[in-house]
């Protein structure tokens, strides 16, 4: 079965790991590791309504993951064998 280049590109753009998702993410990746300035003076170079976009997709991403973090803390307790009653119990003190 031979796929036209359209249909190809289709199916990478529903896989998790197609090329143009991995090219963003190391794109991310590298803006993330620049200076507070460089992220800056880059910004500025957008139209603000696009720069609006990316960051409220941003947002949304950040609400969508909140429970890694819980689940991370949660991890690093249960092998540090603070339990959660104890965990409470710190908290309300």
């Amino acid at each position: 079965m031979a796929l036209t280049t359209y249909e190809l590109a289709r199916r990478l753009e529903q896989l998790e790991e197609s090329p143009e998702k991995v090219m963003y993410g190391k794109l991310l990746v590298e803006l993330g590791n620049q200076s507070e300035e460089r992220i800056q003076s880059a910004a500025k170079q957008l139209p603000l309504h696009t720069l609006k976009d990316i960051v409220y997709q941003f947002q949304r991403v950040i609400e969508s993951r909140k429970g890694e973090q819980v689940d991370l803390l949660a991890k690093e307790l249960i092998e540090e064998g603070i339990s959660v009653e104890e965990l409470k119990a710190f908290l309300n003190k």
